[in-house]
């Protein structure tokens, strides 16, 4: 494996890693009400 594919594997593995942190916390960046005061607490939809 060349240092290039190994820094390309790497970068794509904290993609991922910054991806499955952002959906277990609840946050969206395009979410109106923006991050969640914490993942245990549980909120239904606020718009009608």
């Amino acid at each position: 494996m060349s240092r290039s594919s190994f820094l390309y594997a790497l970068w794509c593995l904290g993609v991922l890693g910054l991806y499955l942190t952002a959906a277990s916390q609840g946050y969206s960046p395009f979410a109106d009400g923006g991050r969640t005061a914490g993942a245990a607490r549980a909120y239904g939809p606020t718009h009608k």
